[in-house]
């Protein structure tokens, strides 16, 4: 009985010391991509909207977000996300990340069945109260940051986002061959 109440003990001890992906804080903006597309694949999108800065959380609320994602989770699933090069100055930080993804419903595309695919995309960080923020949630809230951050533009090497399809086992980009 005792060697019980000890192995409970410590297993409670072990687990209150080990903080959670949503409760840490990473140290490096590559940190704070892998922690942001954790949340993302694993559906915490509570903790997921604390990784977004204060500018676009007064933009939208948590509940929003939530239903964005939920919906996007509908016919979307994230498999794995690959990390490039990190581009660091200062408070500012570039990654450049692909995310695949799989179709929970394959489309059709001409005579092409496309299930499979990755987008490459650079995701745009900036430190706020100590910690990394994603400023790329999407398309407007990139164009919002680097309108509020002109100098941004000037710092790094940004690129283009690239979608690209998998076809007969080979990766298109933009679609399907004809």
């Amino acid at each position: 009985m005792k060697l019980k109440r000890i192995t409970l003990v410590a297993l409670a001890l072990l687990f209150a010391t080990v903080p959670s992906a949503a409760q840490s804080k990473p140290a490096t903006p590559r940190g704070a991509v892998e922690t942001f597309f954790s949340l993302l694949k694993s559906q915490k999108y509570d903790a997921l909207y604390d990784s977004l800065p204060s500018q676009f959380q007064q933009q939208t609320t948590r509940e929003q977000l939530a239903q964005s994602l939920k919906r996007l989770n509908g016919f979307l699933a994230i498999e794995k996300l690959e990390i490039g090069r990190v581009q660091q100055r200062g408070d500012y930080a570039v990654v450049d990340t692909t995310i695949h993804g799989r179709l929970k419903q394959p489309m059709k595309l001409g005579e092409a069945e496309i299930s499979e695919g990755r987008a490459s995309v650079q995701q745009y960080l900036f430190r706020e109260g100590g910690k990394w923020k994603l400023a790329t949630a999407d398309n407007r809230s990139q164009s919002f940051f680097l309108k509020r951050n002109p100098e941004f533009n000037k710092q790094f090497q940004l690129t283009r986002p690239r979608f690209e399809f998998k076809q007969n086992g080979q990766w298109q980009s933009g679609g399907p061959k004809r």
